[in-house]
């Protein structure tokens, strides 16, 4: 009983799957590079951001997977050759980090609010979307509100097949509030999500005909969390080849942004 009361004190901080912007932006400053951070009001909604490189140039625009936040972009953001050719930007999703921590929101919600945020503060600038794992289908729902908002659209590893969701019955039983309870920080965000994501998917399906952004996937071919091929499929079958790219990585797996950087960067960096 003692380990479960402790528990449920620690619980709400652990697992919180971020770093809180005076240690990061320290460990920036000792880099010599100047991270900014920020936070956009929209409704009751709070989105957390952080940015970094030239204002002058095109906006790279990182959407992190489930759970997570912004940091998953730190390789980037650490990496000074982006700096003079891009402004990088990385939020926190609607739930996670420092965006109303706790506050689950399904893929329409979400993308209302990044919308809110690229509309009001990146109005007018050449945006480009990563979006890694949960962040592809979301990346796709961004372009399909507001198309015009961005000049091209990068999947990675993103679980954009309805299909290829299972019906996963252990996310079931932490729908119950007394596991859901015991379940560490983000990781109970993350539950949420995925407990929606199927149906999120099918719905989202007819909205992405709307899509004129061109696309490119990087997949990895080991991924077995998000399996490569029903979801390059599915996009293939979504999407014209003149507007689609599709890039396999051989024997990459779900963690591609970071175990596969170089080559990852070096295909965003072909896009220019």
């Amino acid at each position: 009983m003692l380990i479960l009361i402790l528990w449920a004190i620690i619980n709400p901080y652990l697992f919180v799957f971020w770093q809180n912007d005076v240690d990061s932006i320290a460990a920036f400053e000792q880099k010599g590079f100047k991270l900014e951070t920020n936070h956009f009001k929209f409704k009751d909604n709070n989105l957390h951001y952080l940015s970094i490189g030239n204002k002058n140039k095109p906006v790279l625009l990182f959407v992190h997977g489930s759970p997570g936040s912004w940091d998953f972009a730190w390789d980037y953001f650490m990496d000074s050759t982006w700096h003079q050719d891009y402004q990088l930007i990385s939020i926190d999703r609607p739930g996670f980090g420092q965006s109303n921590y706790g506050q689950a929101k399904n893929l329409f919600e979400q993308s209302q609010i990044i919308s809110a945020f690229v509309k009001n503060k990146l109005a007018g600038e050449a945006i480009t979307l990563i979006g890694h794992s949960y962040g592809g289908p979301l990346v796709l729902q961004l372009c399909a509100d507001n198309d015009s908002l961005y000049e091209r659209c990068i999947i990675l590893a993103g679980s954009v097949c309805p299909t290829a969701e299972k019906e996963e019955w252990q996310l079931n039983l932490f729908s119950s509030p007394i596991l859901n309870w015991i379940t560490p920080g983000s990781f109970q965000q993350g539950i949420l999500e995925l407990l929606w994501l199927k149906d999120d998917l099918k719905k989202y399906e007819s909205g992405l005909a709307k899509i004129k952004t061109p696309i490119m996937g990087i997949y990895g071919t080991d991924d077995n969390m998000v399996p490569c091929e029903p979801n390059v499929q599915y996009l293939k079958t979504q999407f014209d080849t003149s507007q689609l790219s599709i890039i396999k990585i051989d024997g990459g797996n779900h963690f591609i942004p970071w175990e596969k950087y170089e080559e990852v960067k070096n295909r965003i960096r072909s896009l220019k």
